[in-house]
Order: C-alpha cells, then structure tokens, then sequence
C-alpha cells in the first residue's frame, strides 16, 4: 500500500456501516470493528489498532477509515450488503487515495441510503443522530447520480493521475491476480460440492458392502 498519494483535502466517498442499539438507539460500527461513530455531525478519528503510535492512514498499513470512490462497481457493492448500512462519508486530514478508494484520517456520515427492502424508520432515525441526509435510492444508478449531482467523489481520471502511469499499472495487476484466486477459489468449491453430491448421493438399487458384508439400504 505505500506510494500511494496523500491528498490533504475533504474527499467523499462510499460504505457501509454495522448498526447496534436498541430501537431509538442504534448507533453505527464499522463492519469489522465494532468501535461506535460520534454522532451529531462529529468526526471520528482514526486510529491504527495493529500498530499503537503511528498516524493513520500511514503508508504501508490498513488503518484509517475505508471507502470507495463512487462508481458503479461500488455502488453495487455497497448496496448488496442487505445486512449493512449503504452511505457516503465526508473524509478530511490525511487522505491515502488508490484506484477504488482511499483511507482517510478523519470521516463522518454525509448521507445515508434508503435502499429497497431497508428498514426506513430505522435508517432516518440514524441519519438525525448523525446529522446526515437520508436518501431514498432504488438501486446503483440512483446512488451514483445522487454523487454525481452533487459533485462527490474523484473521478477516474483523476484518481489516474494521481497514482501515476506506474502504481496504476501495478493495481490493475494485482487486481486481476486477486479475480484469478477468486475464480480459482469458487472452481474449487464447485468441484468439492460436486464430488460430495455424488459420494453422498442416493445408493438407489445398488448393493453395497461393508465389514460384515452385504448393506441394505433403507
């Protein structure tokens, strides 16, 4: 992750949060750590919890606050997490930009999307917590015009030139390498599942034998 640009500037982009609380209230988390967000429009502060002392987002490390430049990719992405919070964060201080995202320093929800099947109620009542803007999207699209609109986000050009010819050469890379193990990884499973399907499968009229000799099947 080093020799990634830091851009000293107010930045937004896309993610999702965890909820906790009771019903009146719920508070958000981030998916993997559960450290609660400040609400009423406060910036939370990042904090590297692999290596106390140095700032985040440092280069070389996975601190700071996450989230993805918007696009379509990550539009879908974020609102097919069903059990997660879609919004977008408002980011300042330090800002490590790379080719789908960056890590910030500092972050606070900016908006909060209404996505279909969501529980409304609760998604507005979190958006007064947090002084964010609750937003009804029906799908990829609408969340992306809704960046769009309002200028939100680099765009992909921009993004490109910062990283330089070279780093976006080598995350292109990287990222083909990593959809290879995915494929990999998922032909694996398919072969696995199919193998057990047919280990575990219906014996039907066939006659099998054990140590005792002739098995009947019932």
């Amino acid at each position: 992750m080093s020799g990634a640009p830091l851009v000293a500037s107010p930045l937004y982009g896309l993610r999702t949060w965890s909820v906790v609380g009771a019903s009146g209230e719920e508070r958000l988390t981030g998916p993997q750590q559960a450290t609660p967000w400040p609400g009423a429009g406060a910036w939370l502060d990042a904090a590297c919890t692999r290596v106390p002392g140095h700032a985040a987002p440092a280069p070389g490390c996975g601190c700071g606050v996450h989230a993805w430049h918007p696009g379509r990719r990550s539009a879908r992405r974020v609102l097919a997490m069903r059990r997660e919070v879609p919004g977008v964060i408002e980011a300042r201080g330090a800002v490590e930009v790379h080719r789908e995202g960056f890590r910030a320093a500092q972050a606070r929800p900016l908006a909060l999307m209404l996505a279909p099947g969501a529980n409304a109620g609760r998604i507005r009542r979190l958006a007064a917590a947090y002084d964010a803007e609750p937003v009804p999207v029906d799908g990829p699209d609408a969340l992306l015009a809704w960046c769009r609109a309002r200028g939100l986000g680099l765009e992909p050009a921009v993004v490109d030139e910062l990283l330089g010819p070279e780093r976006v050469a080598e995350q292109q890379r990287k990222t083909r390498m990593e959809r290879v193990r995915i494929a990999a990884a998922l032909a694996a499973i398919a072969v696995l599942l199919a193998v057990g399907l047919v280990v575990t499968g219906d014996p039907g009229d066939r006659t099998l034998f054990g140590r005792t000799g002739e098995v009947k099947p019932r």
